[in-house]
C-alpha cells in the first residue's frame, strides 16, 4: 500500500542525499519513478503495484493461495488526510 505524498518516493524521485535509512529504499523505488515519468502520485501507485506484484510471487505459499482463490494481493493507496484507502486496478 503507498500512501499521498510519500517521502521515500519524492526522495527517489529527486535522488538528492537524505538522512538516515530512506535512500537505502532508492533501488528498489527506481523501477516505479522510471514507470511514472518522475510523477509523485504516479511513482507512489506505480510503487504499490510493483510491490503487490513481487509480495504474490515471492512467497511459495502466498501464490499457492492465490493460485487456489483463497488469497487475493492487491495494491492500495492511504490518503493521509480523509484515511480513505482506495484500490489501485
Amino acid at each position: 500500500m503507498g500512501h499521498g505524498n510519500c517521502g521515500a518516493v519524492k526522495a527517489a524521485i529527486e535522488g538528492k542525499p537524505v538522512p538516515g535509512q530512506i535512500s537505502a529504499l532508492y533501488a528498489p523505488l527506481r523501477p516505479a519513478v522510471a514507470a511514472a515519468g518522475g510523477i509523485l502520485d504516479a511513482a507512489i501507485d506505480a510503487n504499490a503495484k510493483i510491490q503487490a506484484t513481487l509480495l504474490s510471487e515471492a512467497s511459495p505459499v502466498i501464490a499457492g493461495a492465490i493460485k487456489e482463490g483463497k488469497l487475493s494481493v492487491v495494491a492500495a493507496r492511504y490518503d493521509i488526510a480523509s484515511g480513505k484507502v482506495s484500490l489501485l486496478v
